[in-house]
């Protein structure tokens, strides 16, 4: 074989199409990899991207004169590949040492398995309806399927979520030995839902009870804590109260409690007289003695009473609260909770202490013992304006309360300003609500007006759609939405003073009237006559009231005051 031959062989070995691939092949996920990942992550934690950019590109440079300059290429193309990642593997150890713990980069099969298993929850949590969120504040990962835990958690969301969806304030799970009862609480009534065998709800209890932070193997004291959801971008907060009893155990979820306690003063339900009468006591000269807040449980107590004590303005007036437990925050207001387990200080003396910083405006709880009410009545007309609210159901019984708790009858009338009670009434749904025309028997037997009075609503819960007739979107078909109380207001004069101190109770509540005071049931018609609630919830929250005797709420009603401009509806 001649030069020429030998020439021309190894010209077709170098121009071979597999050395110009395999070239190809070792710089693009080079140049892919320095651009794409490693400019931007050295960017990103401030590695000094612009120095190891020119050490790869001289490197680059190199490898390019390494593969072309060594004439065999067997070893000129190693020894390439060796120069244009070996300044990779120096910033893979230096970005290593330089990162926060968890950031490193990693080539083991931990690390895989780690993102792997990242992205396997990720697919849990999007496929879930509901995300809990601890009482942390730390988002609680949703069990996979294949895990035991799964089942209970769509148990959960079965129960919660067509809970919310229909307005529910409340849901109670309640196991006892024919199984466990599962009701919901929507505008104040009580809907049942359907049962769930004792050993599924045991789990969803322990499941909802370890997310809220509670002891699990507890079963039988009162516990409380919360815990948090998030559905569809909106954030629940939830109350849990769990407790044990002989027959099983007990678990109440309360939906956003703290918000639904705000509620402005005009906007609690009391009518136009009541409120003008009230407003008295914003005043500074006014705000002295005892102003007493009732209503049976379950009715709005708490709600009203902070109502009551937020009115005024917490930055011009020195407001404080003590309460057993603070259950909604009130702007610029001391609020103080006390500690029924702590021995050393008790409620009384704990009040007391309040009241010698000299307060404006003060809230209590209900007062527990004589010895407190004598703490609370004893500044009197030259102390504060102090709201003490009462779960009793009449003015007449709040009255003798209030003077049994003090245990002296002049006192306890010296310092009385005002007593309201209260009841909640459903207001009926905009969107479905029927008008009718009452008849002249129907309006003389609520004792109403009827030469006034054309037209009154009642709960429909169904509108039709397209010739058929569906329940209501916006009640859930239920005929309601919402509540509002209707109040007894009476302010305590010079003369009813005198009466109590005289010990002429019937005489004060008759004295009241004189002074125009409103009824409960007369408060609840004037609703009905504005079309804001309905005849048959009027019957359904007072005819609850006449186990407790003479109410005033169950008083045989006297003409109603109509407002002129209700009546004309």
């Amino acid at each position: 074989m001649n030069a020429q031959s030998i020439l021309a062989a190894e010209f077709i070995q170098l121009v071979s199409f597999y050395k110009p691939l395999l070239m190809l092949i070792t710089f693009l996920p080079w140049a892919w990899l320095i651009s794409s990942k490693l400019d931007k992550d050295a960017r990103y934690f401030h590695l000094n991207n612009r120095m190891w950019n020119g050490i790869y590109l001289g490197c680059g440079v190199a490898a390019l004169a390494t593969t072309l300059v060594i004439p065999i290429f067997w070893i000129s193309w190693p020894a390439g590949i060796l120069v244009l990642y070996c300044p990779i593997y120096v910033y893979w150890q230096v970005r290593n040492r330089s990162v926060p713990e968890g950031q490193q980069f990693t080539f083991t099969g931990e690390g895989i398995s780690a993102k792997l298993a990242s992205r396997k929850q990720s697919r849990a949590t999007h496929g879930a309806a509901i995300q809990f969120i601890d009482n942390n504040n730390k988002n609680r990962d949703v069990p996979l399927k294949e895990e035991p835990l799964y089942i209970v958690h769509v148990l959960a969301e079965d129960l919660i979520g067509p809970a919310l969806a229909a307005r529910a304030s409340e849901i109670r799970l309640e196991i006892g030995a024919a199984g466990c009862n599962v009701t919901q609480l929507i505008d104040g009534v009580r809907y049942k839902r359907e049962a769930v065998p004792v050993d599924v709800a045991l789990k969803m209890i322990d499941y909802l009870k370890d997310i809220s932070g509670l002891n699990i193997e507890d079963r039988r004291r009162t516990q409380k804590s919360n815990f948090s959801m998030s559905s569809t971008g909106t954030k629940t907060q939830i109350a849990v109260n769990t407790r044990g009893s002989s027959s099983g155990q007990l678990m109440t979820l309360t939906f956003d409690r703290a918000e639904k306690l705000q509620k402005p003063f005009d906007g609690l339900g009391l009518l136009g007289s009541q409120l003008e009468a009230l407003r008295k006591f914003e005043l500074e000269h006014e705000r002295h003695g005892i102003f007493l807040i009732g209503a049976p449980k379950g009715h709005g107590l708490t709600t009203s009473s902070y109502s009551f004590i937020s009115r005024h303005d917490a930055y011009t007036s020195n407001i404080k609260t003590l309460e057993i437990e603070v259950q909604t925050h009130l702007d610029g207001v001391d609020q103080i909770a006390w500690d029924p387990s702590n021995r050393d200080v008790d409620y009384s003396t704990n009040l007391q202490s309040i009241l010698r910083r000299d307060p404006d405006l003060v809230l209590t709880a209900q007062i527990p013992d004589r010895e407190t009410g004598s703490v609370v009545a004893g500044p009197g007309m030259s102390g504060p304006l102090i709201y003490i609210p009462q779960a009793v159901s009449t003015i007449a019984e709040q009255i003798r309360s209030w003077v049994s708790i003090v245990g002296d009858l002049k006192t306890a009338a010296k310092s009385l300003r005002a007593v309201t009670n209260q009841r909640l009434l459903r207001t009926l749904c905009p969107n479905c609500k029927q008008p009718y025309q009452p008849s002249a028997q129907q309006l003389q037997k609520m004792n109403l007006p009827s030469n006034k009075i054309k037209q009154l609503f009642g709960p429909g819960g169904k509108i039709q759609v397209k010739n058929k007739i569906e329940a209501c979107p916006v009640c859930g078909g239920t005929g309601y939405l919402g509540q509002t109380a209707v109040f007894e207001v009476m302010i305590v004069d010079s003369e009813i003073q005198r009466l109590l101190t005289a010990g002429d109770l019937k005489g004060a509540l008759a004295h009241a009237r004189r002074n125009k005071m409103i009824y409960l049931q007369e408060a609840a018609l004037s609703k009905v006559i504005k079309g804001e609630t309905s005849i048959e919830e009027v019957a359904r929250v007072t005819a609850s009231a006449k186990a407790n005797g003479r109410s005033s709420a169950t008083r045989k009603t006297p003409k109603p005051q109509v407002d002129p401009a209700a009546s004309a509806t």
